[in-house]
Formats: structure tokens, C-alpha cells, sequence
């Protein structure tokens, strides 16, 4: 009896020494969404200027770099132009707010336009995947928002 004791609290031991090195609650992510999402333009009229902006928020835990394409798409998923890129840096926690717009003297049909933000780890290793970590394999690298524009 006492050997299966001792046993006992040599694996309960072994067991709170591995759950102290499981990193608990996090779950990296990267969030983007449109500013003022109600008011993206969706009828447009040739040579008249539009904005939006969209927000990427860092909550990787981790220093990012973040490199975004804004593309335009027809109803068959063909690209027909690219509006703009960038790269930007954000610590844990941070935001960025990237304003774009857009003037087309050229006529266009209903279009797909596409936030596309990419991110890159390799800026630094964070403290939680020191401990037992392993990827997620649905983690995904590539986060895309769009709206639909036509012309009036």
C-alpha cells in the first residue's frame, strides 16, 4: 500500500510539472476588419473619389509583419486590377489603421474588391511557444476581407 502511494504522488508530481509547461488561455490572432463597415461604398459613379479603412490588430503575442494587397476581382474571379500594397510591424496588442481610396475613370461591372493581409512570424519567438507547443495546423497566415462595388 504504501509503494502504491508513493507512486501515486510521484505521477501526480510528474503530471503538475507538465501542466506547468502546457501555456494555458492563448490563442494567437490576428484580427482586420473595415472601419465603418456600414458605410463602404457599394454604387459608384466614374471619376468620383471613395475612401474606406480597414484596422489590423495584432494579438499574436508575438512582434508581427504584416504585408497587405488590395485587389479588384470580377463576378468569375479573374483579377482585373491591384489598388495598393503595403508592410507594416505591430507589437502584441497594437493596431494599425490603413486608409485607401479609389477614383475609376474607366467603366467597370459589378467588382469584388479584396483586403488580403499576410503575416510573417519569424520577427521573434514568444515566450509561450518556449513551452510545450505545437502549431495549429488551421492557423491560418492569411486573413481576407471584401465588398462589392458596381458601377450606377
Amino acid at each position: 500500500m504504501k509503494k502504491v502511494f508513493i507512486a501515486g504522488v510521484i505521477l501526480l508530481a510528474i503530471f503538475l510539472v507538465v501542466l506547468a509547461f502546457i501555456p494555458l488561455g492563448i490563442e494567437p490572432l490576428t484580427e482586420v476588419y473595415f472601419e465603418n463597415h456600414t458605410q463602404l461604398p457599394s454604387v459608384i459613379e466614374l471619376d468620383k473619389t471613395y475612401n474606406y479603412s480597414f484596422t489590423v490588430h495584432n494579438l499574436e503575442y508575438q512582434k508581427m509583419r504584416y504585408t497587405y494587397t488590395i485587389d479588384m476581382y470580377d463576378e468569375q474571379g479573374n483579377l482585373t486590377d491591384s489598388l495598393d500594397s503595403g508592410e507594416f510591424i505591430l507589437a502584441h496588442d497594437e493596431s494599425v489603421r490603413v486608409d485607401n481610396v479609389f477614383n475609376f475613370g474607366y467603366h467597370i461591372n459589378r467588382t469584388k474588391i479584396i483586403v488580403n493581409v499576410s503575416k510573417d512570424l519569424s520577427l521573434e519567438t514568444p515566450k509561450f511557444k518556449e513551452k510545450l507547443w505545437w502549431p495549429d495546423p488551421n492557423y491560418p497566415m492569411n486573413v481576407d476581407i471584401h465588398f462589392w462595388i458596381e458601377e450606377a
